[in-house]
């Protein structure tokens, strides 16, 4: 189980964006399932009740973001990494998440070409499901630790 503290030593997300609140199982560089309460003090809930699907997707990816860098620092604990959003594919909505629920979301690495990953993704609500596809993340360790790239000098 990880807790938000320790979700946060693994990707930059803080609130109001941070969109995964724990992680009840995982197993790193392969696959897990992460948890978000849908409260109303949420600011994606002013004047409506129904979770955005794009931040669906994005809670999704974060989970996936999660399972990588787990790895990396399952490694090494001062590892550095980048990772990005990259892309969507067969995702299917059956309906969206409500005020008030708990969406549980589940990622699990399918492939992987160089810097990219494939996930199957699927999100549940109480058992039933409600969304599922493809997510697609880049995912890169930086070299010697640092996460921004220094200029060379060269162009």
């Amino acid at each position: 189980m990880m807790e938000s503290g320790e979700i946060q030593t693994l990707l930059p997300h803080r609130y109001p964006f941070l969109l995964v609140d724990r992680i009840v199982e995982i197993e790193p560089g392969k696959k897990g399932i992460g948890i978000k309460n849908l409260s109303g003090g949420e600011w994606f809930f002013q004047g409506h009740t129904a979770y955005p699907p794009v931040l669906l997707l994005e809670s999704l990816a974060q989970v996936g973001g999660i399972v990588l860098a787990s790895r990396v620092r399952e490694r090494n604990p001062e590892g550095q990494f980048i990772g990005l959003f990259a892309g969507v594919s067969g995702f299917q909505f059956q309906r969206s998440p409500v005020l008030g629920e708990v969406i549980t979301l589940k990622v699990e690495v399918t492939h992987r070409l160089s810097t990219l990953y494939r996930f199957a993704a699927e999100v549940s609500v109480g058992g039933e499901k409600i969304a599922g596809g493809q997510i697609l993340l880049s995912f890169t360790e930086t070299p010697s630790g640092d996460s921004e790239r220094k200029p060379t000098g060269n162009f």
